[in-house]
């Protein structure tokens, strides 16, 4: 073989090896990924549920670093064979909390009110599975979803205010402390079409018209001595909401503490552009102004 055709070859060579590279990248990612993540988390039965006829359900409580929070699933097994999982969960607060039964030929397992359920199944070797969520579960309106954008905000932070949407599975957990109490009891000062999307300091919640398409977003008021909610209008639609986030958002975070206030206000040309762009409807401006001049909102609403 000639010299000349030589350093063609090899680069063919070197092309092919990248391209044959590049394809177990594409085609085993995941599976290395899963791999890795399997290899890095720690996976401890932290429960078990023993019931008749020799099935059993534990809960598995998994931990993959200081990074991440404490993820859950429960597993169920017969004679200590066939496990099976049947429910992947996050706890939005508070600890696991699991019941679980098996009676007229059906599994029923509860989960605490703060849970947040990723997947679950319906049934182990042919035998239903009931889930119920202690204090009801509220679904999350068809057309709210709709609303959604992949590139929305779920956390909006300046000064002395820090706001947190919830995703979408995150919504019936959210309910806690709101519409039910920690245990699951319902609260007797919190309208039942109200469906809580997020808070602010965890504190006061933000939420929409769950039996009203298209919802205007409201923040909760209580008035001094009181322990009854009311409703604020803070924006005509879930999309003028994200578009009012996006403007009140500090991205750099040079302003992501109360007292940053002072020392790196908003400017005052730029809160009236913005109030002027979010002004869109009958809603109470004074939240967003607030908010931009560094006054603590929880201190506003729940006096």
């Amino acid at each position: 073989m000639n010299r000349k055709g030589e350093p063609v070859r090899e680069k063919k060579k070197i092309l092919l090896a990248v391209a044959v590279g590049i394809l177990i990248l594409f085609l085993g990612g995941k599976y290395l990924l899963a791999m890795t993540q399997k290899i890095g988390c720690s996976d401890d039965v932290i429960q078990k549920i023993e019931m008749k006829n020799g099935y059993i359900i534990k809960v598995h409580q998994t931990n993959c670093g200081a990074t991440t929070d404490f993820g859950y699933k429960l597993t169920l097994t017969h004679d200590n064979k066939d496990e099976k999982e049947i429910l992947s969960y996050g706890m939005l607060e508070g600890d696991s909390h699991i019941e679980a039964s098996v009676r007229n030929d059906q599994f029923n397992v509860t989960y605490s009110p703060s849970t947040i359920v990723y997947s679950k199944g319906s049934n182990y070797k042919g035998v239903p599975i009931h889930f119920e969520r202690k204090g009801g579960n509220k679904s999350v309106p068809k057309t709210f979803k709709n609303q959604r954008k992949s590139f929305d905000l779920d956390m909006a932070d300046l000064f002395a205010n820090s706001l947190i949407v919830y995703r979408n599975e995150e919504i019936p957990a959210g309910q806690v402390h709101f519409a039910v109490s920690e245990k699951g009891n319902p609260s007797k000062t919190w309208n039942s079409n109200w469906l809580v999307i997020g808070t602010i300091e965890y504190t006061l919640p933000i939420f929409i018209h769950s039996d009203e398409e298209n919802s205007p977003v409201y923040v909760g008021q209580k008035e001094k001595n009181s322990s009854t909610w009311k409703e604020v209008k803070i924006a005509s639609t879930y999309r003028d909401f994200q578009k009012a986030l996006k403007l009140i958002d500090d991205p750099s975070g040079n302003r992501s503490f109360p007292e940053d206030v002072k020392i790196n206000p908003l400017p005052e040309k730029e809160i009236k552009h913005n109030l002027k762009a979010i002004n869109k409807g009958n809603i109470d401006l004074s939240f967003w102004n607030d908010w931009m001049i560094g006054k603590s909102l929880p201190d506003k609403y729940m006096e």
